[in-house]
């Protein structure tokens, strides 16, 4: 081990995103987090509340939890290590409500103002568990820290990047879009999960922006392929073969393609785990469709039991700016648990899968592509899957990571 290299481990990491580490699925920055915090301190940073957002979701358990750190700053550092030994997650005070102004003097005001307060919250976090260097690792929130407040000095600024915010909901894309590219100016290394991505942020940031494609909890995953898995509880009643999804159901999802799936397999169940966010999204009444079942988010330590039970996997999303921007979490997910995975080929990442699934584009192709992936199934095949998945795992991605400290940190 050099000596940077040793150095840089020893070094706490502080990491933002705009996840929480308790939120409804799986995100690449938990992951990325779970993985450094094996054999380093990292403090998790939940994505902050505001005040409105406060005053909205009190109710909720996950906000009454932390209501102690978040209306008077007790409490707010927590250790995690039933998730990883050295690993902690911070909820720091409640911010602002800005993102609604436009850009000016006032919204910087208050952006500043919020900077500040996040910043003390860390450094505090540090310091009462004994650290005062630090690296700082922004993975994709554009709207806190692109730019840094006085005192708050990190040895190494890492930024990731992992979807098209310019493509992205007006409320991100507002000033989440030029903040990106203030981040990336003002971090010593940047990276993004996709090569169109990195083609993009580049040539917008005028900087040198690194490739890091997202990757698989692969120890998690690898169960749904190497153990027998008890049956779910919520899969006792769906018999027959099942077409299965994980993820998040929203505005990436082709609708007309799922709706299309279900009529042309009636024979099978269509199972999707995850939280419901297609409201606006589709016309489709999706409740309607009686082979279709939707079983709600899942611990990720839960997912390989359904993927165990599942018969074949699907990415049925969309083609469009969104998604061409896309490595999207859940393949090497997939992949791990050796199922047929079909997908459309969204974007130039999920192509270079194209030797190990199917991609298929429109309602009828990609209705037909489920059929002879499971008619073509075989145990070779599913080997090769799995085989691929064990290449692309979060171990090997922190280790990059790690290297490119190295590089920054000499």
């Amino acid at each position: 081990m050099t000596k940077s290299t040793g150095m840089q481990q020893n070094l706490p990491i502080v990491m933002i995103s705009m996840s929480r580490w308790d939120g409804d699925f799986s995100s690449a920055a938990w992951s990325i987090a779970r993985t450094f915090a094996q054999s380093q301190p990292v403090i998790y940073v939940d994505y902050p509340y505001t005040f409105a957002d406060f005053v909205r979701e009190r109710k909720q358990p996950s906000v009454q939890a932390r209501q102690q750190a978040l209306l008077f700053g007790k409490g707010g550092l927590k250790k995690l290590e039933q998730f990883a030994p050295h690993l902690y997650a911070l909820t720091p005070p409640l911010m602002l409500p800005c993102n609604s102004f436009e850009d000016g003097a006032l919204y910087r005001t208050l952006q500043n103002r919020n900077n500040k307060v996040l910043a003390r919250s860390i450094l505090k976090a540090l310091k009462s568990l004994g650290f005062r260097d630090f690296v700082f690792y922004n993975s994709f929130n554009p709207l806190y820290l692109t730019t840094l407040p006085k005192g708050f000095r990190p040895k190494a600024v890492l930024y990731q990047s992992r979807d098209n915010i310019r493509a992205l909901e007006p409320y991100l894309r507002k000033h989440g879009a030029g903040g990106e590219i203030t981040a990336i100016q003002n971090a010593d290394v940047s990276f993004a999960t996709s090569r169109q991505l990195q083609r993009d942020l580049a040539e917008l940031s005028g900087e040198e922006v690194e490739y890091l494609p997202n990757a698989a909890s692969f120890g998690t995953f690898r169960k749904a392929y190497e153990d027998d898995l008890p049956r779910p509880m919520d899969l006792a009643e769906i018999r027959g073969p099942i077409i299965g999804y994980t993820g998040n159901i929203c505005h990436r999802q082709n609708y007309d393609i799922l709706q299309r799936v279900c009529e042309v397999h009636a024979d099978k169940n269509v199972v999707l785990v995850g939280p419901r966010n297609h409201a606006g999204h589709t016309d489709i009444d999706l409740d309607a469709i009686p082979n279709l079942h939707f079983l709600g988010p899942k611990k990720i330590d839960d997912l390989p039991a359904y993927l165990a039970h599942f018969d074949a996997l699907i990415l049925p999303f969309k083609c469009n700016e969104v998604t061409k921007s896309i490595y999207p979490l859940k393949i090497n997910e997939y992949l791990a648990s050796g199922k047929p995975v079909i997908a459309t080929p969204f974007s130039e990442d999920i192509q270079s899968f194209g030797d190990v699934i199917a991609l298929a584009d429109g309602p009828d192709a990609f209705a037909a592509a489920i059929t002879e992936a499971l008619t073509a199934n075989t145990s070779e095949k599913a080997r090769k899957r799995y085989e691929r998945a064990s290449q692309n795992t979060w171990e090997q991605r922190v280790e990059q990571i790690r290297a490119w400290m190295g590089d920054v940190m000499g």
